[in-house]
């Protein structure tokens, strides 16, 4: 397949797509360039993020860090200590500071005797101790209803080891609405919303209380799943259909994170849609306006002058030479030695055609004057044959001379229907037969006798108008010779007719009676007519045929027209 082919055929088609090609790197390397950059806008993003939630929640931490300290140390002395002393230590703590309402010791037995306030409990059925004697490390959980205190509480648990055996949970309660209120600081979060989960998916704490917390969560993502993206930044939908931005840090260990929400609009990472689609339309519209420079640019230089010159030329080409020179409006230094060069070729030819247009009027003008004095000549003999035939004596003479003057006068009417034509090349058939029908009839004897004629107009060189008008002539002449006189004569039919594209049919018809016009040429003629007629219709590469009955006589003639050349080389060839 030619590959030619299938490319467009308009330039500004080809220049665009070659634009195209010659753009693809740029924008390629502009798409990898921007996904960089994005990708690096992305990275600060998730930083900025993870920076901002930590610094918001910098009081939830400190206070969990200290609840964590505080259970820490009582791990490592109570399981020393009998109960009176265990539980003088734990209420030693919780008074000492307002952040917790209770502190207990809970043995490796599931009891806790060892308590701040409240009667000894068993909790070895509860779930939340086996999972902690499983773990055996630092757990923070929320209970709505705490076993002592009946209020909903944040219960930070730390394990107490002896010689590296369990011995059992120090745990310390923080109210929940203290808990929350660290996550809360109106004014300055900018719309950051948090929660606290922990490792079993559980909602620790959460800004605005423990209900709101799903509503600014992501939506249809498990909380527990948010553990395995600690470190991680993304952007979801809310619970409350709202586009957010989600920020998981760690806060103890791998056990419990904080989960930071803030609106996107209020983030860049949420900006990395737009900033996405920038990757793709920047090099688009980088296409479109090298695409449009181009197209302005080529018509600007080159389409506009080519339009003006395609126009000079086909104007030229018309024959139009009244438009002037070609002129471009600031063109290129190549359009305008095209500019120079047309308008020199113009210049030339216009000179040439001149010459050409006079030597054709000063060719006109001769070939007229020629036809004219051929015609007159011809008629001057023509007067002194009729000067001749006066004074002739005899009869025979007489004969001959009107014969003979007829036909010259055939020859000059021919060359007068040739100088009086627009064509000085071709005569009508029309005219030309209908003035030898005028002039036969006028010559004739009996001027009476009715001709009737349907004749079709067609252009005749004078190689053929010659010898069909002098057959016409001489048909009519011997038509008018033998037909009928009288008011009750029937008329002579003459007609010539175009069959198809170049044959041509030539019918002269008459009615034949015993009487005859002149009794003294009766016997008379001797057959030249006849034999110019065959001889004018073997000129004319014709078939000639009669019909003859007692009463008519049918003559018809068939020839092809021919133009001037070919006629020229038939005459030449014979």
């Amino acid at each position: 397949m030619d590959v030619g082919n299938i490319l467009p055929k308009g330039l500004i088609w080809r220049i665009l797509l070659l634009m195209s090609l010659a753009l693809l790197p740029l924008g390629l390397i502009s798409v990898y360039q921007t996904k960089v950059v994005v990708d690096e806008a992305q990275a600060l993003a998730r930083a900025s993020l993870m920076s901002n939630t930590l610094k918001a929640s910098s009081r939830e931490r400190e206070v969990i860090q200290q609840a964590r300290g505080a259970a820490q140390s009582l791990a490592a002395i109570v399981p020393t200590l009998d109960t009176d002393e265990c539980s003088a230590a734990l209420r030693s703590v919780t008074g000492q500071s307002d952040l917790f309402i209770f502190a207990g010791y809970i043995q490796s037995d599931g009891m806790m005797e060892c308590l701040s306030v409240g009667e000894p409990t068993d909790l070895s059925g509860q779930p939340s101790f086996e999972q902690a004697v499983e773990r055996q490390s630092a757990t923070i959980d929320f209970n709505p209803s705490g076993a002592i205190t009946g209020a909903p509480v944040v219960i930070v648990s730390e394990p107490a080891f002896v010689d590296g055996e369990l011995q059992g949970f120090v745990s310390l309660s923080i109210p929940l609405q203290t808990a929350n209120d660290l996550l809360h600081e109106p004014g300055a979060d900018g719309g950051l919303k948090m929660a606290v989960i922990n490792i079993d998916g559980d909602i620790v704490a959460a800004t605005r209380g423990l209900d709101a917390a799903p509503d600014f969560l992501p939506r249809n993502t498990p909380v527990e799943s948010l553990l395995s993206r600690v470190g991680e930044s993304f952007a979801a939908v809310a619970g409350n259909d709202e586009n957010r931005v989600f920020a998981v840090a760690p806060l103890i260990d791998d056990n419990v994170a904080l989960v930071g929400s803030w609106p996107s609009d209020a983030a860049v990472y949420g900006n990395s849609g737009i900033r996405a689609l920038i990757a793709v339309v920047f090099p688009v519209l980088m296409w479109v306006v090298g695409l449009a420079v181009a197209v302005l640019g080529l018509q600007r230089l080159v389409l506009r002058h080519i339009k003006k010159l395609r126009s000079a030329m086909r104007q030229f080409a018309l024959g139009d030479r009244s438009a002037g020179e070609l002129a471009f409006e600031d063109p290129p230094e190549e359009f305008e030695e095209a500019q120079r060069a047309f308008n020199r070729m113009a210049f030339l030819i216009s000179e040439s055609d001149a010459r050409q247009e006079q030597d054709l009027r000063d060719k006109e003008v001769l070939l007229k004057e020629v036809h004219h004095r051929v015609k007159n000549n011809l008629q001057l003999i023509a007067s002194i044959m009729n000067m001749q035939m006066r004074n002739a004596k005899s009869v025979e003479t007489k004969y001959m001379l009107s014969s003979l003057q007829r036909r010259v006068r055939g020859l000059a009417m021919l060359h007068r229907s040739l100088y009086t034509s627009a064509e000085l090349t071709t005569v009508d058939s029309q005219e030309l037969i209908q003035a030898v029908i005028d002039d036969v009839k006028m010559l004739s004897v009996d001027k009476s006798i009715p001709v009737e004629s349907d004749l079709e107009s067609m252009p005749l060189y004078p190689d053929q108008a010659v010898p069909l008008s002098m057959f016409v002539a001489e048909a009519l002449t011997n038509a008018f010779k033998y037909a009928s006189a009288g008011t009750e004569s029937s008329p002579i039919q003459i007609s010539l007719r175009r069959e198809g594209e170049m044959d041509v049919h030539l019918r002269i018809s008459n009615q034949i009676v015993e009487a005859r016009l002149d009794e003294e040429t009766e016997d008379i003629g001797d057959g030249l007519g006849g034999r110019l007629m065959v001889a004018f219709a073997s000129q004319l590469d014709g078939e000639t045929h009669h019909n003859e009955t007692a009463e008519s006589y049918d003559l018809h003639l068939k020839f092809k027209l021919q133009d001037f050349s070919s006629t020229r080389q038939n005459d030449e060839a014979a």
